[in-house]
């Protein structure tokens, strides 16, 4: 137990130090080769910053797979290279040259097939979730590829300001952390620290004002990867690792969604808008959870997503809590009456950012009011 108490604390370490020492490289050749971010209409900047860092993330994580290989009683890490790859190339062009949603998606697909017809990551068995117990291998197999595609991208479009990404990471990689550890997974546990390492080395330049660099689309969905990949290893745990966790294996799927929460609920919430106001779900807009925030209050960026990473936290213990001393029911009640107070309040928080903006006189089309509807003279043209 002392040696892996040891090596937890190396591997977070060197993930840290890693991270920390290639991004001013990284910074160096773009800015040398001019492959900067210029700001646009949605940018929550005002100066063309890098946007290259996930390349220090692929990097460290690629040879922390290496080290930590030992651990790897299901040798599962080989199945994790090739997605990384594409997911690297993918979001290295994106971020250079900007692919569409659609070329994005199918290049998502890809790196998840790897996953999805690995055995180790098929889920046949929801242990009792809403009753259920065994399933069909296409149905195991089709819930992994939507969960994974859905933890990708919603880690993608969290992005949207300095820090927010890598705090929420960091909150969702230490609460699977503790359950591979209580299960005594220690190859997960330990991908888990060192993602919680770049992450922590990453925000000392994403919240740096002389050398900034921003993780772009390599980075989030790298984070939003892996992410996936703990949800659905934690989904197939064998009944001998699922007795050693702190909860029943029946509230797994639970824990999931509370360890993912602010990326699940922001990202639900704005496609349920985008698709009341008639937008396509990857139409661009300023009606996510961090942009409310720091245009209502007028919040720093370190400060708005040191906040939402608090409200992260205190979603995980109440859920935590309440799954623990309740049921499933209850909980799945408690989850709805929050996410519906929070988001009756961002609506809200919008109409009254909208009302400031127009001098007192509020435009429903700009507050992002489901309900707007364009005057019928202009509807179709």
């Amino acid at each position: 137990m002392k040696s892996m108490f040891i090596q937890s604390i190396i591997a977070l370490v060197a993930a840290m130090l890693g991270t920390a020492y290639l991004l001013p490289k990284i910074i160096s050749i773009v800015r040398f080769k001019h492959l900067m971010d210029n700001p646009n209409v949605r940018s929550s900047h005002t100066e063309a910053t890098p946007s290259l860092g996930g390349m220090a993330f692929y990097l460290v994580l690629i040879v922390s797979l290496y080290f930590n290989h030992s651990y790897d009683r299901h040798d599962i890490s080989i199945s994790l290279y090739p997605p990384l790859i594409i997911l690297f190339f993918l979001g290295l062009k994106d971020d250079l040259v900007v692919l569409s949603p659609i070329t994005k998606l199918f290049g998502q697909i890809a790196a998840c097939m790897f996953i999805v017809m690995e055995p180790s990551f098929q889920v046949t068995n929801l242990h009792g979730f809403c009753g259920i117990t065994a399933i069909p291998l296409w149905l195991g197999v089709s819930i992994v590829l939507i969960l994974m595609l859905i933890i990708i991208n919603s880690f993608n479009l969290i992005d949207g300001i300095d820090g927010l990404a890598a705090f929420i990471g960091i909150v969702a990689f230490s609460c699977f952390t503790i359950v591979f550890f209580s299960a005594e997974r220690y190859f997960c546990a330990l991908t888990c620290l060192v993602m919680v390492g770049i992450l922590i080395g990453f925000l000392f330049f994403n919240l740096s004002t002389k050398n900034k660099i921003f993780m772009g689309d390599t980075g989030s969905m790298l984070i939003g990867f892996m992410l996936g990949v703990m949800s659905i290893r934690l989904m197939t745990f064998d009944q001998l690792s699922l007795n050693k966790l702190p909860f029943d294996a029946v509230d797994v799927p639970v824990i999931i969604v509370a360890f993912l929460i602010v990326p699940l609920f922001d990202t639900a919430r704005v496609f349920t808008v985008r698709l009341l106001q008639g937008k396509g779900l990857f139409t661009p807009d300023k009606n996510h959870l961090h942009h409310v925030l720091v245009e209502a209050y007028d919040l720093p960026h370190a400060t708005a997503s040191l906040s939402v990473a608090i409200f992260h936290i205190v979603c995980v213990c109440i859920i935590s809590f309440v799954i623990k001393t309740t049921n499933l029911y209850v909980t799945t009640l408690i989850i709805c009456l929050l996410l519906t107070i929070v988001s009756v309040y961002l609506y809200y928080l919008k109409r009254l950012c909208t009302l400031k903006a127009s001098g007192g006189k509020l435009n429903l089309k700009e507050s992002g009011n489901p309900l707007y509807e364009e005057p019928v003279e202009t509807q179709y043209r």
